[in-house]
């Protein structure tokens, strides 16, 4: 709302390798600006997962007013989700992005992966322009990349879970 990135948590089970099942997106208590959201009171939602056999999967930003696409910041994020589970994906929504509303992205493994985990800095920070960090994921929500919808409706429609 009004410009202010927000976030959530994909959540569910992995039925089998490198296929994620989400059932659940859960929306923490957050604060955004208008170039970052950051969940607090993190321990709720944990306890939440657990009380639910759920296993984050992942999670969900938006860019409000920026493109499709995963910020110095959104990277060392997503490092700390991937470096748990190697599966886990960064969904980005960009409304404004006249050309890709939605991107489901993974860190390049090693290589990226690797980067991000070494990186000290913090903030908004360049990164080498020579090594490919991150790219788009190969499926999302059961969508084969080459056949998922533009915007937010294939949230929507791509969505068996409960929210």
């Amino acid at each position: 709302p009004n410009g202010i990135e927000t976030c959530g948590i994909l959540a569910g089970t992995i039925l089998e390798e490198n296929v994620l099942t989400v059932t659940a997106l859960i929306v923490p208590e957050q604060s955004g600006t208008s170039e970052s959201c950051s969940a607090t009171n993190e321990e709720d939602t944990f306890n939440y997962m657990m009380s639910n056999g759920l296993i984050t999967l992942g999670w969900i930003h938006t860019h409000p007013r920026q493109r499709c696409f995963m910020s110095s910041i959104d990277l060392h994020t997503h490092c700390g989700y991937q470096t748990m589970l190697p599966e886990a994906i960064a969904v980005v929504y960009a409304p404004n992005d006249a050309d890709q509303h939605v991107g489901v992205y993974r860190l390049e493994t090693p290589g990226g992966l690797k980067l991000i985990q070494e990186c000290k800095m913090s903030g908004f920070h360049p990164h080498p322009d020579e090594i490919k960090i991150y790219s788009e994921a190969d499926v999302f929500l059961g969508f084969r990349k080459e056949n998922r919808m533009r915007g937010h409706e294939n949230l929507r429609r791509g969505w068996d879970g409960e929210i």
